[in-house]
């Protein structure tokens, strides 16, 4: 895409957290929009709740994105009046308004519908023979346990209740909803089109567009441009120590418009994962037979690697050098020149976006890492066919949540050598009063991007693992960034929340290599930290009747907090109980308020006055000053990566 490679060295990061990051990524991308950094961003990656939001705005082209993200309302425009106002006011979606009002439904199960001649199959539910339809989805949190009681052994899921709810509540709005659906890019140059040209009759074909699409029509100015956008996933191998691997619509697993696959190359694995990546209409299939031949050169880089041991093994050991790492870097670029190869495959049914947005969310799969079918079953589990593009050998393997492999989203961007990130966190836990391991035992994905995760911590596991995987193992599959640098982080972010915010830290660092996450070491990132915090200077300036509101919900509510993680794998039940119950008895929290800006993330029955206030209180973040220094560094920069 010649157009991306023009734009600045710059890339931003949404992070998982359901509703809560969802509602704040929206607010951080309207403010971003309104500083030109969404026009001058090459990429914008994300993982969980930020791909809800990510998938949405990316490729709907129905309104303008600058109508999408909404208007700012500084904090002493805030009342509650204004707040009503600008819920009703918004264009339909759940981003701008509340679940309940919208509900968070199921469509009912439907048969496998196939499209023309070529057969290529929308997923679907089927039910098992003599069981009726399953009961709709309740308009709240609970989704995933009704979802769960309306399964039974022997019933095909297709696209499961999970990706069903995630594509009615955030999808369908927009026109992307589709069962017989793919995705793709505009303003490629290449052969990348001439697959979907010949896609059957009926097949949707979901766009990004980076000028925004049809809708911009009505729009003018920096807000209409749109960064490349890459949706993390992971696929899930219990049996193995690291547990999860990165996908990407894009990378790790990730997916993007364009291509789909895992990054690194695994040849302990069975099937063996990564090597490369396909166009997303290819996902779903058997191997190609026969197989086409590798050029001699990829051929013999890989037996090399695998005979050095470049698989699980090298990371349980230790990250490669940087000098390998960068002489790796070298002969990848060259073993590149020599492809694309060409294959033809048949999927067994066509990936659509809710599948992808539902896969990159999927937190249930992560915590309880469901082995059989009927575990994988009640808990919405996509499993789908991939296969490795350098071993041309694969089966039918589970996908799960992004944040088992990067729940910030960085890593994708450090694997393209973007040089300038703005990393947006919607993290869980205060870190006013707390001391730097213990936030960092809850906001996991920060610490361990440093290798800093504490030996042990409350929120683990009783065993002392974080979701099975041994501490050190955790730390050596995630560090990108030296470890004396998290305290300086943290101590940054300290320092702005204790001075009332915006929360910020701007830092470089020393790309460390990382063979698990495929990104090499040994150059120079900016990255921007916006981290959601509670933001006394915002607070200070709202109107007085929704001041008093927030300190209502927040003397009626259990002050007591424990992270995401150790809720989950106590049990889905107990942690969405733990997180459905408002306030304390006998003082209901009406809004939503009582735990603001820190809403559980197993929690998605946001009220219009809590979505708002989330979205706007992060756009007032984003406006800060450290934003635009980022953007002259980027643009001053001027690096273009092929």
């Amino acid at each position: 895409m010649p157009g991306l490679l023009a734009t600045p060295n710059l890339g931003i990061a949404l992070s998982g957290g359901g509703m809560r990051a969802a509602s704040l990524g929206l607010g951080w991308l309207r403010g971003l929009a309104a500083l030109n950094a969404t026009r001058a961003a090459r990429y914008l990656a994300s993982n969980s709740g930020g791909s809800w939001l990510n998938a949405a705005w990316s490729f709907q082209d129905a309104i303008a994105p600058d109508v999408f993200l909404g208007p700012f309302v500084p904090p002493t425009g805030l009342s509650l009046a204004a707040l009503a106002a600008l819920a009703r006011s918004a264009p339909p979606g759940p981003l701008r308004e509340s679940l309940p009002t919208r509900g968070w439904p199921s469509p009912a199960p439907q048969a496998r519908a196939t499209a023309g001649p070529a057969a290529v199959a929308a997923p679907g539910r089927r039910p098992a023979a003599g069981r009726g339809t399953p009961p709709p989805l309740a308009p709240h949190a609970g989704a995933i346990l009704d979802a769960a009681r309306s399964l039974a052994r022997g019933e095909q899921q297709g696209v499961g209740a999970w990706s069903a709810a995630v594509g009615a509540a955030f999808l369908a709005p927009y026109g992307l909803n589709a069962d017989a659906a793919t995705f793709t890019a505009a303003g490629t140059a290449g052969p990348v089109h001439q697959a979907l040209r010949g896609l059957p009759p009926g097949v949707a074909v979901y766009t990004y567009r980076p000028d925004g699409g049809a809708g911009n029509a009505s729009t003018s100015g920096a807000a209409a441009v749109r960064p490349f956008p890459i949706i993390l996933g992971a696929i899930l191998r219990a049996d193995r120590p690291l547990g999860f691997y990165p996908f990407e619509c894009a990378a790790r697993p990730a997916f993007t418009p364009l291509y789909v696959g895992v990054p690194p190359f695994y040849n302990d694995t069975d099937p063996p994962l990564g090597g490369g990546f396909t166009d997303p209409a290819g996902l779903n299939s058997a191997p190609p037979a026969p197989a086409p031949p590798l050029p001699a050169p990829i051929a013999a880089a890989f037996a090399a690697a695998a005979a050095a041991g470049a698989d699980n093994g090298t990371l349980l050991a230790a990250n490669a050098s940087a000098a390998n790492n960068a002489s790796a870097a070298t002969a990848a670029a060259a073993l590149n020149a020599l492809l694309p190869l060409s294959a033809t495959v048949q999927p067994d049914f066509l990936v659509p976006l809710k599948m992808v947005a539902g896969i990159s969310s999927s937190f249930t799969t992560n915590a309880l890492k469901p082995g059989g079918k009927l575990g994988r079953e009640l808990t919405g589990t996509e499993v789908l066919r991939y296969w490795s593009p350098i071993a041309f050998a694969g089966g039918e393997v589970p996908f799960a949540d992004g944040g088992s492999a990067d729940n910030l989203a960085v890593t994708p961007l450090l694997r393209r050598r973007v040089a300038n990130i703005i990393a947006c966190v919607a993290a869980s836990q205060n870190i006013s009063g707390a001391d730097a391991a213990d936030w960092g035992g809850y906001q996991l994905d920060v610490s361990g991007l440093f290798g800093a995760a504490p030996a042990s911590h409350r929120d683990y596991d009783k065993d002392g693992t974080i979701v099975g995987t041994p501490v050190d193992l955790f730390n050596r599959k995630l560090q990108v960034f030296p470890t004396e640098a998290y305290g300086e982080l943290f101590a940054g972010l300290q320092r702005t929340t204790a001075a009332g915010g915006p929360t910020h830290h701007l830092a470089t660092y020393t790309v460390l290599p990382n063979a698990h996450q495929a990104v090499p070491g040994g150059w120079q990132v900016t990255v921007l930290w916006v981290v959601n915090q509670q933001a006394a200077a915002w607070e200070a300036a709202l109107p007085r009747d929704t001041a008093d509101e927030l300190a209502r919900s927040r003397n009626a509510s259990d002050p007591s907090q424990g992270g995401l993680l150790g809720g989950v794998v106590q049990g889905v039940s107990e942690a969405l109980g733990k997180a459905s119950s408002g306030g304390a008895a006998g003082r209901p929290d009406r809004l939503g308020l009582s735990q603001f800006p820190f809403t559980p993330t197993v929690r998605a029955d946001y009220s219009p006055t809590l979505t708002e206030l989330l979205g706007q209180q992060a756009t007032w973040q984003a406006l800060a000053p450290q934003v635009e220094e980022l953007l002259r560094r980027a643009n001053a920069t001027g690096e273009q990566r092929t």
